[in-house]
């Protein structure tokens, strides 16, 4: 049968008929004249082949076909009403198990995933959270569906314009090195900042504000640094400056992270850098989908946490 020639409206004036027996009941039910109504039994009695209703004495009755459609036409009526009703299915996170995937920076990883964590165990306890890394293929995982939510640097007008993006912190850069450095402290000016030996996380790290990045931006200075060992992660910077006179060069959040487990200090780089913008983004045409919806919320109360977090650890 070809669906695309059936007028949904006949299955409004089916329901109507089956649950009323009556066509001119039928009728007042869905606000239609008596002639419409039994113009529609007729259509619906040749899609049929099956009369449908029939007199019985001075009353209608169902045929045993008509009876036998009744729950599956009620079921049918339910689902369209739920499809054009205009609300989504709504989120409860509190029985819900799924899992929500976000791709994201390995710097994000770590000032976030502590109450990010929290937040998830508290709003849900069967709910889990996937963490993928934020390469380039972001974008069209956000659009496929494959993941819920990207976060990482993503400035304004960079991504295309189905997806949708909102600001979450910003950070700056500065340097770390261990706390007993005999020249790393305060504000380094350019020459011992250059004579200085650097640790820097390879461009092969998850995309982000990582060592990588700021090396772009402070060649774009015309500063040089002498780098002495490469890491394939920013996750073994603090472990390599602190067993070292090794310098690194972080987002200042990362760097007072680091400093709140190891002893470590940041201190001021001797040039200007532009701000860092985290931000998270996702796609436009699941926007209104109350679970993720909800993740985004969830996301952006997490961000006061952690500065709170990054205060008390600094008192």
């Amino acid at each position: 049968m070809n669906l695309s020639a059936i007028d949904v409206n006949l299955v409004v004036a089916l329901d109507a008929l089956l649950q009323e027996r009556s066509v001119t009941l039928a009728a007042r039910r869905v606000g239609l004249s008596q002639p419409a109504m039994s113009h529609a039994l007729t259509r619906l009695r040749e899609l049929f082949s099956d009369p449908l209703l029939v007199r019985v004495g001075r009353q209608m009755a169902l045929t045993s076909r008509a009876e036998a459609m009744t729950p599956q036409v009620a079921a049918i009526m339910h689902d369209l009403a739920g499809l054009f009703g205009g609300t989504a299915p709504a989120f409860d996170p509190a029985t819900s198990d799924r899992a929500f995937r976000i791709a994201t920076t390995e710097y994000v990883e770590i000032l976030l995933l502590p109450q990010l964590n929290a937040a998830l165990a508290q709003g849900g306890p069967r709910l889990a959270l996937h963490l993928l890394p934020l390469d380039g293929r972001a974008v069209e995982a956000l659009r496929s569906g494959e993941i819920d939510l990207a976060i990482g640097v993503f400035p304004p007008d960079s991504l295309p314009s189905d997806l949708r993006r909102a600001p979450l912190f910003d950070d700056r850069f500065a340097g770390l090195a261990r706390a007993s450095h005999p020249t790393a402290r305060g504000l380094v000016d350019a020459a011992t900042y250059a004579a200085l030996g650097h640790v820097v996380a390879s461009r092969n790290a998850a995309h982000g504000p990582h060592e990588g990045v700021a090396d772009d931006l402070i060649a774009a200075r015309g500063v040089s640094r002498r780098e002495v060992m490469v890491v394939p992660n920013v996750f073994l910077l603090p472990h390599v400056v602190t067993a070292s006179d090794l310098v690194a060069t972080v987002a200042a959040r990362l760097g007072r992270a680091f400093s709140s487990v190891l002893p470590l200090r940041t201190f001021d780089l001797p040039f200007e850098l532009p701000p860092i913008e985290i931000a998270m983004a996702w796609n436009g045409r699941t926007e209104h989908d109350p679970a993720r919806a909800w993740l985004r919320g969830v996301v952006t109360e997490a961000v006061p946490r952690t500065r709170e977090a990054v205060r008390r650890k600094r008192v």
